[in-house]
């Protein structure tokens, strides 16, 4: 692809054992925001566009909102005012969890976000950078009724601006998959859910192999922290892998990942920056 023909940027910022997904719109940097694990990364990337339009929370887990409440107060800190704010509608008790609804309850005092339920059934799809964002899951009841349940409940969005489809899997593990529209899961790159952890847990689940299949990406990205904890990514995910070798595998164990997006014709380059 000639570069100087892309017209969007999605960077998968390396933020280790996090998730933080940032989408710009070339000609005027206007930007998206998907979760923040750690501030500093995100915010030095943050810090290069023009106009921030939209922030989405997937769900409520540290290493997805960490980084947020400092974003937060760079927003206010800055003027902005009116960004659309979709959040997870999970409760929360931990002391991040605390802290960020502080963080949130000041900048809707400032007049900075308007917060939005991003729930399938109470807002499907939204307008933003020239693209559309839907929302697959959650509906609003199993929020609701699976409070518990973090990874159940988490946020999978899709892009879609041209031919460019991007897929955002959150955390969601194998049990939400199968309540899906398959149609709706088709994509150009899947954010793979959960930084390459299993999903198949029970007989209503859907393993890695299904879930790539049904997808048929010809990129997959899986945001992960070098030596983490968790055994991530999977034993499950890697097999998977072995049997997709038409497809590109990307992570972010040593760097962010960029994607230059031609929108009018789907053609995408990759490249990976040096640690920050």
């Amino acid at each position: 692809m000639d570069k100087g023909k892309h017209d969007y940027e999605v960077i998968f910022v390396d933020v280790g054992q996090g998730d933080a997904t940032i989408i710009h719109k070339l000609s005027n940097m206007h930007s998206v925001l998907i979760d923040a694990g750690t501030a500093v990364p995100v915010l030095s990337r943050l810090k290069q566009s023009a106009e921030l339009e939209g922030i989405f929370i997937t769900h409520w887990d540290r290493d997805h909102i960490g980084g947020m409440p400092a974003v937060i107060k760079w927003l206010i800190d800055q003027s902005y005012k009116s960004i659309d704010f979709f959040i997870n509608l999970q409760s929360a008790s931990t002391a991040i969890e605390r802290h960020f609804r502080r963080t949130l309850h000041l900048a809707l005092e400032e007049g900075v976000i308007q917060v939005k339920p991003a729930c399938k059934d109470l807002i499907n799809s939204v307008n933003l950078i020239n693209g559309r964002i839907s929302i697959l899951w959650p509906p609003y009841g199993k929020v609701i009724t699976h409070p518990d349940k973090r990874n159940y409940g988490s946020i999978i969005l899709n892009f879609k601006v041209g031919k460019f489809r991007l897929l955002l899997g959150g955390d969601a593990k194998g049990d939400v998959w199968p309540n899906i529209d398959s149609d709706e899961l088709k994509a150009d790159v899947l954010k793979y859910p959960h930084h390459g952890g299993a999903l198949r847990s029970g007989d209503n689940c859907w393993s890695a192999d299904e879930l790539i299949t049904k997808v048929n990406p010809d990129w997959i990205v899986v945001s992960v922290g070098a030596d983490n904890p968790h055994g991530h990514p999977s034993k499950e995910f890697i097999d998977a892998q072995s049997k997709h070798p038409e497809i590109q595998f990307w992570d972010t164990t040593e760097g962010d990942i960029t994607l230059q997006v031609e929108s009018q014709t789907g053609h995408i380059k990759m490249s990976k920056s040096k640690p920050h």
